[in-house]
């Protein structure tokens, strides 16, 4: 091999070793879940809801946080629902009677748009009681 063969070896070597065209990998990016409280007082017999908005579709849970008088938690079983605003009111596609918890208790697939979670009284309440609902969506 002669010394210019050699050199340019050399130089080709050289240059792709010290190049600054590196490859970049890039990883999918992962959004995460966004969560909605909603707080207020709850009387006997009532119903309250309260809307949000969807930017991107998906999987939406909801739960009842928290229930209590004064300070005091309360174990009152209250009917959690989600759908879509209508008119004066909320539209429940999905529904459940249960007391507070910190696991999802209602789940709801939803595609970008505008939604509602609604809590009543179907029991009867002994007093007004605040509450605190959870909403976790994409």
């Amino acid at each position: 091999m002669s010394a210019i063969r050699l050199m340019a070896l050399i130089t080709v070597f050289a240059a792709i070793g010290c190049s600054d065209a590196a490859e970049t990998l890039t990883s999918p990016t992962t959004t995460e879940p966004a969560t909605i409280l909603f707080s207020g007082t709850l009387q006997p017999r009532a119903t309250r809801f309260y809307s949000y908005t969807l930017t991107t579709g998906g999987s939406v849970t909801a739960m009842l946080a928290s229930l209590e008088r004064g300070s005091t938690p309360m174990p009152n079983t209250l009917e959690l629902g989600l759908g879509v605003p209508a008119g004066t009111g909320c539209a429940v596609v999905t529904s459940a009677k249960t007391t507070t918890s910190l696991v999802p208790q209602l789940r709801q697939d939803a595609a970008i748009g505008t939604y509602c979670v609604r809590i009543s009284d179907t029991e009867g309440l002994p007093a007004a009681m605040n509450f605190t609902i959870r909403v976790i969506h994409p």
